[in-house]
């Protein structure tokens, strides 16, 4: 009879903890779900879109809103080249130079009408306030080489004109570097932009002498006195 009491013990504690353990796990799951969801990376991407205010990353109480209008790029044709372009043919090649125009439409239509398209190019030529646009044509170790071709091609140019030997290097210093500007300029001056003012600090720039003291004990009579400016 002793050794049946504590198995009968045993049943109501295991129970008991069994029982304990349900409402744990019971009130785990209840707090999980009334707790608030915090937002996924996919949430953040694929949900709903964000709208920013208008005055994001601006200033307009200080910098205001103008009419400011970009125009669109200049259409150059595929045979344009810029100055890098002319050093890259060598500082001691030759070119034929076919056609000089004020007009790049005008170069353009010419050299687009030729089988040998690929052989001219273009450029921009600047001479103070003249701005021309040349049209040159192949690449040449001499000018003895450019002066054969010149005599014995058909350029197809006006009658009385003739194409003219020229080093690439020649041109490069009348090639602008960095082409102007295709954007119109800002307005002289912007209207209700506020001035800061500057105060100017006070400096007292009078010039003070220093005067030997009797108590030095050296004779500064002869020396010359120094003139020092005070800062403050």
């Amino acid at each position: 009879m002793t050794l049946a009491m504590p198995s009968r013990l045993w049943v109501p504690v295991g129970a008991s903890l069994v029982a304990l353990l349900l409402i744990d796990v019971a009130v785990i799951a209840v707090k999980g779900r009334s707790a608030p969801k915090e937002p996924t990376i996919q949430d953040v991407f694929v949900g709903e879109t964000h709208e920013f205010s208008s005055d994001l990353g601006q200033l307009p109480s200080i910098v205001p809103f103008t009419n400011y209008v970009a125009t669109p790029p200049e259409n150059h044709g595929p045979q344009y080249r810029t100055a890098d372009w002319l050093k890259a043919q060598g500082s001691m090649a030759w070119t034929l130079q076919v056609m000089v125009s004020t007009d790049e439409e005008q170069i353009k239509s010419y050299i687009a009408q030729r089988d040998d398209k690929e052989q001219y190019a273009y450029f921009m030529y600047k001479n103070g306030d003249i701005v021309e646009f040349r049209a040159v044509y192949g690449n040449y170790v001499t000018m003895e080489l450019a002066l054969g071709v010149a005599d014995t091609k058909d350029f197809a140019l006006p009658e009385g004109t003739r194409v003219i030997p020229e080093r690439f290097i020649n041109y490069v210093p009348y090639v602008p570097l960095i082409q102007p500007a295709i954007d119109r300029p800002p307005p002289p001056k912007y209207e209700g932009v506020p001035e800061v003012p500057v105060d100017s600090p006070d400096v007292n720039t009078e010039p003070t002498t220093l005067t030997p003291s009797p108590e030095d004990g050296t004779n500064n009579a002869n020396q010359d006195s120094k003139e020092v400016a005070d800062p403050f």
